[in-house]
């Protein structure tokens, strides 16, 4: 092989499409380079939201506008791939595995290729190659042909390759990706101050779709308002009977004019069994012209249909195919979910005329170590716990996740709110304003079908944008969905045009919305308790009374804010889990849960906020009470117990200390700093605060009783040495899987089995002995009683783990799901 070409070919595995197939992942068998030496980047000095007087704005659009890299660069970089190692790797990928904690994180120029094969069957349909994300400035080249430049790492893109590639030799795909600082694209905040990190490479699925010449559009690749694809909407919904209006668009491609059908099935679906019984059925017909594209709208009745609702999300699969006489020319299923909604001031969130208040967490995607390259199935995880624990609402702070975020949502009941990619940034410069609203017609087009999404967060966070810009960004979103059920959503400052506005923060810890409309508290506990140094802000190894603090943190605000209702029809907790900051060495330890998922004492406080009975994905909530403590030596004499039951009796060593009713002092005006009984008059289930309770060696217990019942309870112990080690993962409703990223805990204890919390400084190493690989360090120090590590699958059927920690030695062997 001539190295020096710029078209490389290797050899790969054989791409075989089973006929009628119309999309599959190529995600296997990609080759990756980073270049060593970087090409300089475009210098950005942030000056809040308008830097533009101190930079040639037009100088800056010229480096940035259709294939803006200058070809002697491209030169330069070739000859590097040429001299360079290709390292075999399958998606999603990230092109630096970074340390846990990030400070600037690696940016830089890197390429991917791919030699695809295409069967003979297949040559002559329609191929395009669909990126889900590729952050965040990607050129394709295919057989050495570039294609395209697309501009930003959230939102995805389609290259038709049509009558490009050969059936009878390997086709190669080369991605060129640069994340360096661009302050055209969005966020567009250098990553030294934005305060998250964004990563790169190609960290989402890459597929190839093949279509038959008479076609379904891609919405994305289309490109037109309110169209493209398949659109379903619901003009009427009730418990008899509900409207499903699907407007679908159609291409011929072929010479001559073709008299088609359109039929629209729906099917029940369910997890288990996917699709199963048929609902409904319409059909109608369509004479479209060669060369031609036209939408097509068909509306049929649903009777007695199952709403999707959080606490009952039944879903429908629509099957819609385009039919050339007999033969089915497309296919494509789309899963739906039958729901109307409604907010207002006077009635809060309203979802199948029932009132329901939003119980949010906002959710950075990051995994540590490979930052957004993770799993679809790690995805899930992340959603399932959020629901599980007692949130029907989710905020994807700060841009659009992957597609399977919002699949999971669908499935698990959870609503959602969705952002376009910003913060504290805005930039005058007619190239981000487009793009920003390119990104709004992108996200809506990509994810109008989930019944998940309510909102559409069309503002840039924090970013005070001028009203002009605010103006089109909405009406560009009721564009792109016509009707009612269009809700946009961004922060105030004075600004009344959102269909939801934020409630703005005020000194002392007030939120107030003076607008007309609806509010929704975004984000609350953790800056309002210190700002950067937040008391909400602890890890699990600061131990006992930094937990209780983070806890008390989020019940204090959680009270203070469900006052609000129903005029502020919900909040979100910042944040779901901790995440790399970027601009600092240090984590922002915000999270009800940790980087690893591990929970945080304020996670349980949300969960026992649940009534008996409820809905969660692992099934209906029981009676639960949680100690806020581990009972080790030097523990708070003040205790709490969170609950959803009437009465609690604790017992140490089996004595009984106290039998008590829920907390019932008064809310505080002011902010209290530690649990006082109090500030729990809004919420659903008052904690149980124990003052008074002396240490001592041995076993705390706390039983829950309903109607003089004991129905629940929680045990701590103080643990011994560290003698015995175990080795669990983050399971969270998804079994560990082939091809899949897992987070893997190896737990200290002692010999009784309690998890030996005190210990943070012992090394534990971690050997990956089949069917998977380390991402991140073989061996680290554990924290509270935890080591966590980061293993991705392979197609093994098994993986095999192996810990060792001083003496100790354990081994875990899992069975992999394909």
């Amino acid at each position: 092989m001539n190295k020096k070409n710029i078209v490389f070919f290797a050899l790969s595995l054989l791409f075989a499409l089973p006929l009628g197939a119309h999309s599959i992942k190529i995600n296997t068998d990609w080759e990756f380079q980073r270049l060593k030496k970087e090409q300089k980047q475009i210098e950005i000095k942030n000056q809040g939201s308008d830097w533009s007087s101190q930079f040639n704005i037009q100088h800056v659009e010229a480096q940035n506008q259709a294939l803006a890299v200058h070809p002697d660069t491209l030169k330069q970089e070739f000859n590097q791939l040429s001299m360079g190692n290709w390292e075999k790797i399958n998606l999603p990928h990230t092109p630096f595995v970074e340390p846990l904690v990030v400070l600037h994180q690696w940016q830089g120029i890197c390429y991917y290729r791919k030699i695809l094969n295409v069967s003979k069957k297949e040559i002559d349909k329609q191929l395009w190659l669909e990126f889900e994300g590729a952050m965040h400035l990607a050129d394709v080249w295919v057989n050495g042909q570039h294609l395209i430049q697309h501009s930003g790492g959230y939102t995805p893109f389609v290259v038709d390759v049509t009558g490009m590639l050969h059936a009878d030799r390997g086709n190669e795909i080369l991605v060129r990706l640069d994340n360096r600082n661009n302050p055209l694209i969005p966020p567009g905040k250098p990553l030294e101050t934005l305060d998250f990190c964004y990563y790169g490479g190609l960290y989402r699925d890459v597929n190839l779709i093949v279509k038959h010449p008479v076609h379904i559009t891609h919405p994305i690749m289309a490109n037109e308002v309110a169209g493209g694809g398949i659109f379903v909407t619901y003009p009427y919904v009730s418990k008899q009977e509900a409207e499903i209006k699907v407007k679908t668009q159609v291409s011929n491609k072929v010479g001559t004019q073709r008299h088609l059908t359109i039929r629209h099935t729906l099917y029940e679906w369910s997890k288990k069994k996917g699709r199963g019984k048929k609902v409904a059925l319409v059909e109608s017909p369509l004479v479209l012209a060669a060369g031609t594209t036209q939408h097509h709208t068909q509306q049929f009745t649903v009777n007695n249909p199952k709403l999707w609702y959080p606490d009952s999300p039944a879903l429908y699969v629509l099957r819609t195919e385009v039919m050339d006489g007999r033969k089915v020319t497309d296919c494509e299923d789309t899963r739906i979910g039958i729901r109307r909604i409604e907010m207002t001031r006077e009635k809060g969130f309203v979802i199948n005329d029932k009132p329901l208040k939003l119980e949010g967490s906002n959710r950075h995607q990051e995994y540590p170590y490979v930052g957004n390259a993770i799993s679809d199935q790690a995805q899930y995880r992340d959603m399932y716990q959020i629901r599980d624990n007692g949130f029907n609402t989710v905020r994807l702070g700060h841009y659009p996740q992957d597609p399977s975020v919002l699949e999971a949502c669908d499935e698990l009941g959870l609503l959602v709110i969705e952002p376009i990619p910003g913060w504290q940034f805005f930039n005058k410069a007619q190239g981000f304003v487009d793009h920003t609203y390119k990104d709004i017609r992108d996200l809506i087009r990509r994810d109008r079908n989930h019944p998940s999404v309510i909102m559409w967060e069309t503002t840039l966070n924090e970013s005070w944008p001028p009203k002009s810009w605010k103006d089109q960004a909405v009406r560009i979103a009721h564009e792109e969905f016509p009707g009612d059920q269009c809700y946009t959503s961004g922060d105030t400052y004075g600004y009344d045009g959102f269909d939801v506005c934020y409630n703005d923060w005020k000194e002392g810890y007030n939120r107030p919305n003076t607008t007309s409309k609806p509010g929704f508290i975004r984000e609350y506990y953790d800056y309002e308790f210190g700002g950067h140094y937040s008391t909400t802000r602890v890890t699990r190894g600061d131990g006992d009374y930094a937990l209780m603090q983070n806890a008390w943190n989020a019940q204090w605000s959680h009270n203070r804010y469900r006052a609000y209702y129903p005029w502020t029809i919900g909040g979100a907790v910042w944040s779901m889990y901790d995440y790399n900051r970027g601009c600092c060495d240090n984590i922002c330890y915000s999270g009800l849960a940790d980087l690893f998922r591990l929970p945080k004492f304020g996670l349980l406080y949300f969960r026992t906020q649940m009534k008996e009975g409820t809905f969660t994905p692992a099934g209906p909530m029981t009676y639960e009470v949680f100690i806020n403590s581990h009972w080790l030596e030097g523990s708070s004499d003040t205790l709490q117990v969170y609950g959803n039951v009437d009465e609690v009796k604790l017992q140490l060593n089996g004595r009984v200390i106290a039998r008590q009713y829920p907390d019932d002092k008064p809310s505080t005006s002011e902010y209290v700093s530690r649990p006082d009984g109090g500030n729990a008059e809004n919420i659903d289930f008052s904690p149980f605060t124990f003052f008074n309770v002396n240490w001592e060696r041995g076993e705390l217990k706390a039983i829950g009783y309903k109607d003089g019942k004991a129905v629940a309870e929680h045990v701590v112990r103080t643990p011994g040495a560290v003698e015995a080690m175990d080795i669990t993962y983050f399971e969270s409703g998804v079994s560990a899987s082939c091809r899949d990223l897992l987070i893997v805990y190896v737990n200290l204890k002692d010999l009784q089995g309690t998890g030996c919390f005190g210990e943070n400084n012992r090394e534990v190493k971690l050997e990956v002995l089949q069917g998977g690989e380390l991402r991140g360090p073989a061996t680290i120090k554990a924290e509270a009683g935890v080591a966590s590590f980061l293993v991705a699958t392979t197609d093994s059927p098994m993986l095999v783990l192996k810990a060792v920690s001083g003496n100790l030695e354990t081994m875990r062997k899992l069975k992999l799901k394909k």
